[in-house]
């Protein structure tokens, strides 16, 4: 039985723990940690952002050998297994990073724009791989007890150093590999865009046809590089914003054959013209709004402006005023008057509109004149507290504190039922389709007064859900 109980513990030291799991826990197959460490490594350790899956899924392998040589146990006594298996983990690494270094410098003798960034970290990936192998090359029970060799068991320091060189190079040298595929998307969409351009101008059915078999090509081109994109995307909201992108691209392009052919059999006609012009501008849109995606950047350079909402305006009001219980004197009453009028300046969205429910109505206006009232009495308790030289809050400032984060939660409330009752009726009108369907009938009927009549309702609602 002790011989078994050592075989045992020999080896569990040869495995090593489970990353970031306690040794009493079962073994399961769960990577996610690993998964974690991969991406929380670039971000933190490297400054680099891994943006898609198949990054992330490169690094986990990797992460977890090194894991295993980091989180060893470290007895006094190492068995032979254990010497072995710590010394195969390392060869291995070594060997993988020197095939992985082999391919990035295939990449950067390719791609001339990332010839010196690749080549850099394919050094900096090959010299943490062999450190990496010469730490775990710790031979066998017969070392001598005066062999002073840096080993994993005697330089941690060094293996971690090591190791976060590792993980930091491969991570650079997969995001500039990534700048590859992002690089023959943006050629794409260049050859779509010229050939767009050519079917813009066409003057006869016979050059279109032959414009657009090449057209239709390179948009399966650019439809398969981007679709793998999009799969490969780790954030949902880019993923979701290169669904519809694709999809306005492929309706689009269904809808360009019809737009051109019509305008070629009717060149005098407006609204044939108006209509072609408008299929294309919407293809061009959302070619832009795929190279957006893909390269984190707005075509004309500028920052997009996400505008700030009323839900978060109240809730950093809130916070302001939750912040006088505790500093009663470096608080600017102007600031605060002064962020409630512009929060119930947003609220006039709601009163002004048609769509908003009288009772809606009535409750926020009510509640907008009590946040008045409310921040008024406030006002006026803490001005007393002030003269009074108060280092807390007095019972009467903290009980006006509560009423008037109380009203505001209520403010917000109402306008949150308000915005919710008028998106259901909107997407229950979208569901049912009314006004599409009375646009598609009255535009195969010709008739332009109702097809100008519904196009404007559509426009509403679309500026209603925004």
């Amino acid at each position: 039985m002790p011989e078994l109980k050592r075989q045992r513990e020999e080896r569990r030291g040869a495995e090593g723990p489970a990353p970031h799991q306690p040794r009493t826990a079962p073994r399961t197959p769960d990577r996610a940690p690993h998964r974690d460490m991969a991406s929380s490594h670039c971000t933190s350790d490297s400054g680099l952002e891994i943006k898609t899956r198949s990054v992330e899924q490169t690094l986990i392998p990797l992460v977890t050998q090194i894991t295993t040589l980091i989180n060893h146990k470290e007895k006094p006594k190492k068995s032979q297994k254990t010497l072995r298996a710590i010394q195969r983990v390392g060869q291995a690494v070594s060997l993988a990073v020197g095939r992985f270094v082999t391919v990035g410098e295939a990449i950067a003798s390719e791609n001339e724009e990332l010839k010196e960034e690749m080549y850099y970290a394919c050094q900096e990936a090959r010299r943490a791989g062999e450190s990496i192998a010469q730490l775990t090359d710790v031979g066998s029970f017969d070392q001598p007890e005066s062999d002073t060799r840096a080993t994993v068991y005697t330089d941690k320091t060094g293996m971690i150093k090591a190791a976060r060189l590792l993980l930091s190079s491969v991570t650079k040298v997969l995001v500039l590999a990534d700048r590859v595929v992002v690089k023959q998307i943006i050629s794409s969409r260049s050859k779509v865009l010229t050939t767009l351009e050519q079917l813009e101008k066409v003057s006869s059915f016979q050059e279109f046809v032959q414009i657009f078999s090449q057209f239709g090509n390179e948009m399966v081109e650019f439809a398969h590089l981007t679709g793998d994109r999009q799969n490969d995307l780790k954030d949902e909201k880019k993923k979701a914003r290169m669904a519809a992108a694709r999809a306005v691209l492929e309706k689009c392009t269904m809808m360009l054959l019809t737009a051109s052919k019509t305008c070629l059999r009717h060149p005098d006609c407006e609204s044939a013209r108006i209509n072609k012009g408008g299929v294309f501008h919407r293809m061009r849109l959302a070619l832009d709004q795929v190279i957006e995606i893909v390269t984190d950047s707005r075509q004309n350079g500028e920052n997009e402006i996400h505008p700030s909402s009323i839900y978060a305006d109240i809730n950093e009001f809130k916070m302001k005023i939750e912040s006088v219980r505790d500093n009663l004197q470096g608080i600017s009453k102007e600031s605060l008057a002064a962020m409630l009028e512009l929060i119930l300046e947003h609220t006039e969205d709601f009163t002004d509109s048609a769509y908003t429910s009288h009772e809606n109505r009535e409750r926020i206006v009510e509640l907008s004149r009590q946040a008045r009232l409310e921040l008024e009495q406030l006002v006026m308790v803490w001005t007393q507290a002030q003269c009074l030289k108060a280092k807390e809050a007095t019972e009467d400032t903290e009980l006006a504190i509560i009423k008037t984060r109380q009203c505001m939660s209520e403010l917000r409330r109402e306008l949150q039922n308000a915005a919710v009752q008028l998106a259901a009726d909107l997407l229950k009108c979208y569901t049912e389709h009314v006004v599409l369907k009375a646009l598609k009938v009255s535009g195969s009927e010709g008739n332009l007064e109702v097809v100008a009549e519904y196009t404007g309702k559509l426009s509403e609602q679309k500026e209603q859900l925004i």
